[in-house]
């Protein structure tokens, strides 16, 4: 069951706050060399171009703008491998808090320099005890950021389900199915909760890494499973544990769950590289690689909408994995 939180009355009152303090980013509709390819109708949605280089901006501003100030008065804090921790470092930065970003010791060159560039606070640690890390700052009143659970998160997600409503219904065309790259379950739970009340025949289909793929087996095991054994390199995706809230909305709009490897991620970082000259981390094309490996011809002469999430990755780390 959809929240009441994530109702679409609610997701149009968010964007509208959020609305000054983002950005639109643009649809890409393929060529026919492409659609080809992938079998598929295929269009992009390029929220690798959002500030701070992911849609996480969008939650992490809604938790700010959303509640009253006295929350923040001793700053904020985040936990990511990254992509998150850019987020909350630059509405740290946006609206001058303090802050305390745990950010994983595996996290690559450019997004620690990106977490600087905002001023931000880095504490280094691990998955299994940024949690921990976290809670801990909660306790000395610093105001938790979570990378992919609770209502304000997810409201900032769905905005991007609206974005997707509002293009297609002015390009006339009908959403057949969109795939969404799924880490802790935020983006997708929130997109998808939006779009299946205004769309509900649209087929969601959700993309994990065969080594992280925690949402998948909390949907076997009907239950957010607390500790995922993590072993990929797209570490975007490497959520160490699961929550009720955004899971619990996850098991209602996802209609899939596919997982792909890492060779398999790899192999489209170079494909995005010498078909767009796009450097993608490997979150970002990891629904590229499901409709070509997983998918194939399932889509056919059907409309498809696959989310580029975000991208941080520096060219050192890109030639590691695909040199």
């Amino acid at each position: 069951m959809i929240p009441s939180d994530l109702s679409v009355e609610k997701i149009y009152s968010t964007y509208q706050k959020i609305k000054p303090f983002i950005n639109k980013t643009p649809f890409l509709k393929c060529s026919d060399e492409i659609n080809e390819h992938f079998s598929t109708n295929l269009y992009f949605k390029c929220e690798f171009l959002q500030k701070s280089g992911s849609f996480k901006a969008r939650g992490a501003i809604n938790n700010i703008i959303s509640q009253d100030k006295k929350n923040f008065k001793n700053g904020i804090t985040a936990v990511s491998a990254g992509n998150h921790a850019i987020a909350a470092s630059f509405v740290a930065n946006l609206f001058n808090l303090k802050n305390k970003i745990f950010l994983y010791e595996t996290a690559n060159t450019h997004r620690i320099n990106m977490c600087r560039n905002y001023n931000a606070n880095i504490i280094f640690t691990n998955p299994k005890q940024a949690f921990i890390d976290a809670n801990n700052a909660q306790d000395d009143g610093y105001y938790f950021i979570h990378p992919f659970d609770g209502p304000l998160t997810l409201q900032g997600s769905a905005t991007l389900g609206l974005e997707i409503v509002e293009y297609f219904t002015k390009i006339n065309k009908k959403i057949d199915n969109l795939i969404i790259s799924v880490g802790g379950g935020g983006l997708i739970s929130g997109v998808a909760s939006f779009i299946k009340q205004i769309l509900p025949e649209v087929n969601v289909i959700g993309v994990e890494p065969a080594g992280a793929k925690g949402l998948t087996d909390s949907i076997i095991s009907n239950k957010p499973l607390s500790n995922v054994k993590i072993n990929s390199i797209a570490d975007s995706l490497s959520a160490p544990l699961h929550m009720q809230y955004s899971f619990d909305v996850a098991k209602y709009v996802i209609n899939e769950m596919i997982t792909v490897t890492d060779k398999e991620m790899i192999d489209y970082m170079l494909f995005s590289y010498n078909k767009f000259k796009l450097l993608l981390e490997p979150a970002c094309v990891a629904g590229m690689a499901a409709i070509k490996y997983r998918l194939k011809d399932k889509l056919k002469n059907k409309n498809t909408l696959l989310i580029l999430c975000g991208s941080n990755i520096d060219i050192k780390t890109w030639n590691n994995f695909t040199v």
